[in-house]
């Protein structure tokens, strides 16, 4: 069963062009109407957990070089192997300094280091799902989705780039903030003032099953929907009747939906022996200040310190 996103036509995105078009960006524009949609289809947002990452300071800002990591020391031993393997391309001071903070990364609690005429930070990423009526927000229309069939690679994704504090946030991520802070207070897990300058990363997909009654993620994050689609064909293939030992004839049924979700219609739903699973659009921002992105907070968990 194919579950299709509502779009909420007519709301909030009637409401973002201005009388004047000059100098407006048209895909910026339908991307920014796609996420008011979103916002009036699936109003209620979730806090789903931190991811951490680490990210070097550049001239426009912080790029993120390394994968996330649940845990703020994960991120840490991510940023010390990327710093040894600059090292091991370095010569001289800077080979020294790019293993002695890779050394100091490794070693415990550290949220910045410096070497060879630069700075790196672990950096703290918020992950959130919206939901309504009808469960998570699936992708949106406008999200990167290419298909195995067109036969082109699909290229890795280049990590983010966190602009400078100072970038103006726009209505969508100004907004997804203001509900974030609203479910910080609730939860008391508000932010230090020090960082309320809110910057959207690239979303990320997974898979979710309904069961008793909620909707569980079942897999890891991936960089596109049809990533997420591919390893839920894949569960449903090799997983399932290795592992699961159903019946003959649900075993055909995980087949044929498996290869339903490798074809063009790009569905975001699918039920099958009983069993109802949904790709999921999760969130990602960082909040930033004057001196950069956000590092761990002093509550988030972290395995070396406790």
């Amino acid at each position: 069963m194919m579950l299709g996103m509502t779009t909420g036509d007519g709301d909030a995105g009637g409401r973002l062009f201005p009388e004047d078009l000059d100098g407006v960006d048209p895909v910026a524009a339908v991307m920014l109407a796609d996420a008011c949609r979103a916002v009036a289809a699936y109003p209620e947002l979730v806090v789903v957990g931190a991811l951490f990452t680490a990210a070097e300071r550049v001239p426009d800002g912080w790029q993120v070089v390394c994968p996330g990591d649940p845990l703020p020391q994960g991120a840490r031993e991510l940023l010390a192997d990327h710093l040894s393997d600059r090292a091991a391309l370095a010569e001289g001071a800077a080979a020294r300094e790019l293993r002695s903070a890779a050394r100091t990364l490794q070693a415990g609690p550290c949220e910045e280091v410096r070497a060879a005429g630069s700075r790196f930070r672990v950096v703290r990423v918020e992950q959130l799902v919206r939901t309504g009526p009808d469960g998570p927000e699936p992708p949106r229309p406008t999200d990167l989705d290419p298909h195995p069939a067109d036969r082109r690679p699909l290229p890795c994704r280049p990590y983010d780039l966190l602009h400078d504090g100072r970038a103006v946030p726009d209505a969508a991520t100004t907004e997804l903030l203001c509900q974030l802070l609203d479910a910080a207070a609730r939860a008391g897990a508000e932010p230090s003032d020090a960082f309320l300058t809110p910057l959207a990363l690239a979303p990320a997909f997974t898979v979710a099953e309904r069961t008793g009654g909620r909707w569980r993620p079942i897999g890891r994050l991936h960089d596109t929907p049809q990533q997420a689609r591919d390893a839920l064909a894949t569960y449903f293939r090799h997983v399932v009747p290795a592992v699961e030992h159903p019946d003959t004839a649900d075993v055909d049924d995980y087949a044929r939906a498996a290869t339903l979700l490798r074809d063009r219609t790009r569905r975001n739903g699918i039920t099958v022996a009983g069993r109802r699973f949904r790709i999921v659009r999760i969130e990602r921002i960082t909040l930033t200040g004057p001196e950069g992105p956000e590092p761990p907070r002093p509550t988030d968990f972290d395995a070396d310190a406790h």
